[in-house]
């Protein structure tokens, strides 16, 4: 239990840079779905030359394992990142971060409802909390203007990722965490060349292209990895509520990389999500 709980942590600090690379790419004149194409491929290679070296028997896949990324590359993963990348086009990243951390208590439902997960007051009061949190955290974002086109964008980003845990989780429940990890990616990234009309590569400068490994790296190929990890260890219920530490790490990049400015809400918005992150899980930590 407890490694999943780090798994989603980890892959939560890795997601919580994704929103600061974007902006920082828009500065540089990068289209989202240029971006993203790039990320994708630059995270496939990633991965596999970090499993191939590893233990080359892992990335051989089954036709049925195959169709499964397959769907959940081309279908939710490419819908869910294009959604977000294209929000944040319209609306403050503090919106769409805010916006986007909704899909605790989506998921929270689609699990009760549709897996008949067992309803536990903790988990809806550890995601109230959280949301309690990310409000401050984000209050700045009531203050700005916001464009129904972001908003839309967001929302559907919201649906697509909380639909994707759960799909994720049933499956490929019982595949091999690492090769869906890279399959899935894979055909994000095939996906993302299809839309993109090609790679992406040509007439790139470096500091896009030094921009783009980075988002390859830390909020790809790291970031999804561990997601799986965790998802097969704890379930998606679970992953949704202690990955919920990523607004906290894009509040801290903001701050340094895009100037934004810390205030004393946001910092009682960071504790309130801890707090809803640990306090209603106790007994999980007791237990393991």
């Amino acid at each position: 239990m407890l490694k999943g709980i780090i798994a989603a942590a980890l892959s939560a600090i890795c997601y919580g840079t994704l929103v600061i690379f974007g902006k920082i790419g828009m500065t540089l004149e990068l289209t989202s779905v240029r971006m993203l194409t790039l990320r994708f491929i630059f995270a496939a290679i990633l991965l596999f030359l970090f499993f191939g070296i590893k233990d080359i028997r892992q990335l051989r896949p089954t036709k049925t394992m195959l169709a499964k990324c397959a769907f959940l590359g081309i279908f939710f993963y490419l819908g869910q990142s294009l959604m977000f990348f294209r929000s944040i086009e319209y609306i403050p990243a503090s919106t769409a971060s805010l916006i986007l951390y909704f899909y605790p208590l989506v998921v929270l439902i689609i699990s009760v409802i549709f897996l008949k997960e067992k309803f536990r007051m903790s988990s809806l009061f550890s995601v109230l909390l959280i949301l309690g949190g990310c409000s401050l955290v984000f209050f700045d974002a009531f203050q700005r203007s916001f464009d129904i086109r972001g908003i839309m964008f967001a929302g559907l980003s919201v649906i697509l990722f909380s639909t994707y845990l759960i799909v994720a989780q049933i499956i490929l429940k019982n595949e091999n965490s690492t090769t869906a990890t890279f399959y899935v990616t894979l055909f994000t990234a095939i996906g993302y060349t299809v839309l993109n009309g090609g790679t992406g590569l040509a007439g790139i400068t470096q500091q896009q292209l030094a921009l783009c490994v980075a988002l390859g790296l830390i909020p790809s190929a790291l970031a999804m990895w561990l997601l799986y990890a965790g998802l097969k260890i704890i379930g998606a219920a679970y992953t949704s509520i202690f990955s919920s530490i990523e607004p906290v790490m894009t509040l801290i990049l903001a701050g340094i990389f895009l100037g934004e400015e810390i205030v004393a809400f946001q910092i009682f918005g960071v504790i309130l999500l801890i707090a809803g992150i640990i306090v209603p899980n106790l007994r999980l930590y007791k237990r393991y």
